[in-house]
């Protein structure tokens, strides 16, 4: 009887599994066929292009198609496959997540708690602490210290100091980088969370909170200079900031709060730390993947939800709720696209101008708009911060912009727009984006929100922009700029 039930479970074993193996199957060729559609348009490298040059660097750009030679195995070698293309992105892709140092793990409870939970167990109980009794510890200490709650208690007073400042414009989020050894993102996320009571509104499981930010955090790349996870830190404070406005806030619901929190931290999600014109020269997996259109930022939402999948951080919500969000964190991140600039700035100045009435904000389309107007300020806001970190952040930029080229010039096909570091002018190049990009947006929005904060914000680039206008004319910053 024994050897029977053996066998009939053996039985049901094998069914399972061809069964699963079925639905791979299927999945593998539906994901084939929408892959051969998502692919078409992209652009083909250059016959000049030699693509080992790259792969030899101490820092390739992640995500290059591999020499030809360089590959094994029954993959196709046929461009025009892009299974194999997703294929060989997915394999990269783990490669890189395998060599970065691991950001963080979840952390660990404190020890006095820990020995609280311990002595609590029942007698003769084995095994860990049920997660649900470990996920109520930290949500009860998020109540008092945020910091306590992660096990970092002798780091609490000094980021804890740093937070309170979180509603200032001048907030310094490379200090804050600094006191938080590094990650900006986990503790900036956490505390804005909380600060927007949003863990209590949706019951989110905080150890899925955590988990989630570790995830995300640990997605950004950390050789990028620009588009990493103090960046997406900067911007998520940032947004925080514009939101904030009493005219605005009000009208918000909480699901919009928590889509937007969300979206600013994934916003640039494993960013290779070039612009997408290179992705499309090199024919680069994400090219062949996302196609021609926004495809860092299709790549950055398709990254987001595989994090939120991981996560598990939104399984608990409805079906409806968690599309409604899903689709609304999927339309700010693509309102990111710097390509799609023009587009949005025409339809915010035309709406502003149609009539004399104050847009509706009761009105779900307004608002969605407006809030991919206020993710693409905060991304762009740079140049609307202080003099101290506007510098800051132009240097970062522009190095990530000059390694760009420096790969370009490797493999011999064009180099990009500002990012040929032998012939850009960087005070220009920042003065004309101050001008042109960042100060119509902003106008905009101060005419939008009619806010004390919106104003400083048209104030910061206009004496920004006249910083690197001396630079121009006098060759040299002025003792003035020095002292600011």
């Amino acid at each position: 009887q024994k050897n029977k039930a053996f066998f009939c479970q053996s039985i049901v074993s094998y069914r399972s599994c061809v069964e699963m193996s079925e639905r791979l199957l299927l999945k593998s060729i539906l994901l084939e066929r929408q892959l051969v559609c998502m692919g078409n348009g992209t652009a083909r490298p250059s016959n000049n292009m030699d693509l080992s040059r790259l792969q030899q660097c101490a820092d390739p750009p992640a995500y290059l198609p591999k020499p030809r030679m360089a590959r094994r195995g029954a993959v196709s070698y046929e461009t025009s496959d892009t299974c194999a293309e997703y294929i060989r992105f997915l394999g990269d892709a783990l490669n890189r997540r395998q060599q970065r140092d691991s950001v963080c793990g979840l952390p660990e409870l404190p020890a006095n708690k820990l020995a609280k939970l311990n002595s609590s167990r029942r007698k003769g109980r084995r095994g860990s602490i049920q997660p649900q009794t470990a996920s109520r510890c930290y949500k009860d200490l998020l109540k008092g210290s945020i910091l306590e709650s992660v096990g970092v208690e002798e780091q609490a007073q000094v980021i804890n100091d740093k937070l309170k400042n979180v509603d200032s414009w001048d907030f310094d989020v490379f200090a804050f980088r600094r006191v938080t050894e590094g990650r900006p993102l986990f503790y900036m996320g956490l505390h804005l969370l909380q600060k927007h009571g949003l863990i209590d509104t949706f019951n989110l499981d905080i150890l899925k909170v955590m988990k989630f930010l570790a995830l995300v955090e640990e997605g950004y790349h950390p050789d990028n200079s620009y588009h990493n996870c103090t960046h997406a830190a900067d911007v998520t404070q940032a947004l925080h900031c514009l939101l904030y406005d009493p005219n605005i806030y009000s009208f918000l619901s909480p699901l919009e709060i928590f889509s937007c929190l969300i979206a600013a931290m994934v916003h640039d999600l494993d960013h290779p730390g070039v612009n997408q014109n290179f992705l499309l020269n090199t024919s680069s997996y994400l090219a062949s993947i996302h196609g021609a259109n926004s495809t860092l930022e299709n790549h950055h939402y398709s990254s987001a939800k595989a994090v939120l999948n991981e996560s598990r951080l939104l399984d608990h919500l409805s079906s409806e709720e968690k599309q409604n969000m899903l689709s609304m964190i999927e339309d700010l991140i693509l309102a990111t696209d710097v390509n799609r600039h023009k587009e949005f700035m025409a339809k915010f100045e035309s709406v502003l101008t149609s009539s004399d009435i104050p847009i509706d904000l009761t009105s779900h389309s307004y608002r969605k708009f407006i809030l991919m107007i206020a993710i693409k300020a905060a991304d762009i806001s740079n140049p609307a911060r202080c003099l101290y970190l506007s510098k800051m952040w132009s240097e970062h930029i522009m190095e990530e912009f000059f390694r760009q080229g420096d790969w370009e010039r490797t493999l011999n096909i064009p180099i990009s727009f500002l990012c040929d570091r032998h012939s850009t002018a960087v005070p220009k190049s920042q003065s004309g984006f101050f001008e042109f990009v960042a100060l119509p947006l902003f106008k905009a929005w101060s005419k939008l929100s009619g806010s004390r904060l919106s104003q400083k914000l048209c104030q910061n680039i206009l004496n920004n922009k006249s910083y690197w206008d001396n630079i121009i004319h006098n060759g040299h910053e002025s003792s003035d700029s020095e002292d600011s």
